[in-house]
């Protein structure tokens, strides 16, 4: 019975740990009506303009997504290239799942500021 018992308490424990870290990476940014200030700029700020940058033209041409206008002008191209194609990022680690699902909402919303 000793052993029934703790043989269902690490099963119990390793759920809790092995569910939390994906729910919380799958739900935990979600926002139903985004906004550019608050929720896509720091997305694009950590992930994008590091060579997205007004003026960059040191590898080649670069998109340039720097403020909210150069952003929603070049929405499109982005989404495609972070969530179909998965050719950006290319210096960093892939957009979450949660991450992709708000610059969705947010395209769906009407590109809030």
């Amino acid at each position: 019975m000793k052993k029934f018992k703790l043989l269902l308490g690490i099963v119990l424990v390793s759920f809790v740990f092995s569910c939390q870290t994906n729910t919380y990476d799958e739900i935990g940014g979600y926002v139903d009506t985004p906004s550019y200030a608050k929720n896509i700029k720091p997305i694009f700020d950590s992930q994008c303009t590091t060579c997205h940058y007004l003026g960059n033209t040191s590898q080649g041409h670069y998109t340039e997504i720097y403020d909210y206008q150069s952003t929603v002008d070049n929405f499109e191209n982005t989404l495609r290239d972070v969530d179909t194609t998965h050719t950006m990022p290319k210096s960093a680690a892939p957009l979450s799942k949660a991450k992709i699902k708000l610059l969705y909402a947010w395209k769906r919303t009407g590109f809030q500021p």
